[in-house]
């Protein structure tokens, strides 16, 4: 299989987020000196309640250009705390989503991943029907906006949050996360970090997802909380999980999706060099 272009998200450095513009320009010089070839845009990092989330983009758009990394791939805001049922809560969220999406469009990302709106619920109280009803009445609005403005979306695997009994999360089966992506005709964003929580054996849920897979979230964890490790640090059966990506024909980009916690700024260059190593040794295993 071909060489994938490595990616990552913004946050590895050590600068802080108070001139946004300044911070995103900086994770791109960042990435770039350390060898990524494209980046994630994380369209949840911009203030969208008003219109000056604009020139942030447009700044965004000519560093990119300046310093060479594209944006290939971006995430667009998502409820946090897995999921609400408030509807005000619900209400706000969707006019910042539809904001969001003209702040991806006007990114020039290929790609744009969202969350569905599902909750972790006990089993004796899961609905799968009730469930999908609930993720596709939240994310068919934002789909025919997208396909207004001509972004591509794609659905994430989701995974349990705050579970302590027997419980099941809508989307964190690679089924059910196909049955919401072939209803609204979009693709498919894999979360290694998720499914691995999940206890989803990655090779058998990416033969599920096979064609539809557009975008790929590669970090680590030790199957507990979702810590976003750099891969090898966890616990995820990463030989399994690349001949899984393999089977699946994908040929986006390679794309980590890391937390950098607390490191110093002076060990930071090492922490990138590292998931470039890693991402080399993982692509071995593609076959």
């Amino acid at each position: 299989m071909k060489k994938l272009a490595i990616s990552s998200t913004l946050n590895l450095h050590a600068c802080p987020r108070q001139d946004l513009s300044e911070f995103i320009r900086q994770g791109l010089l960042f990435n770039k000196k350390a060898g990524f070839e494209a980046a994630d845009f994380n369209i949840g990092m911009l203030d969208l309640s008003t219109d000056g989330w604009q020139p942030v983009v447009e700044q965004a758009l000519a560093d990119a250009a300046e310093i060479g990394l594209p944006f290939e791939v971006g995430h667009l805001p998502f409820i946090g705390k897995g999921g609400t049922k408030d509807p005000e809560i619900l209400r706000a969220f969707s006019e910042k989503m539809f904001r969001a999406i003209d702040a991806a469009k006007m990114s020039g990302i290929k790609y744009a991943v969202m969350h569905p709106n599902a909750v972790t619920l006990p089993m004796r109280q899961y609905d799968r029907t009730e469930q999908y009803d609930i993720v596709m009445t939240h994310l068919a609005p934002f789909v025919e906006y997208a396909n207004k403005v001509g972004l591509h979306v794609v659905v994430e695997n989701m995974r349990l949050v705050h579970a302590t009994v027997a419980a099941h999360r809508y989307c964190q089966a690679p089924d059910e996360l196909c049955e919401v992506a072939d209803a609204l005709g979009i693709g498919v964003c894999w979360d290694f970090g998720h499914a691995h929580i999940s206890g989803i054996k990655q090779s058998e849920g990416l033969a599920t997802i096979g064609k539809r897979l557009k975008v790929i979230h590669v970090n680590d964890n030790y199957a507990g909380d979702d810590t976003h490790e750099p891969p090898f640090i966890g616990s995820v059966d990463w030989k399994d999980a690349m001949h899984g990506l393999a089977q699946t024909g994908f040929d986006g980009v390679f794309n980590f999706e890391c937390s950098a916690g607390r490191l110093p700024a002076s060990m930071r260059e090492t922490y990138a060099k590292y998931l470039m190593q890693a991402a080399e040794a993982l692509m071995s295993y593609m076959e």
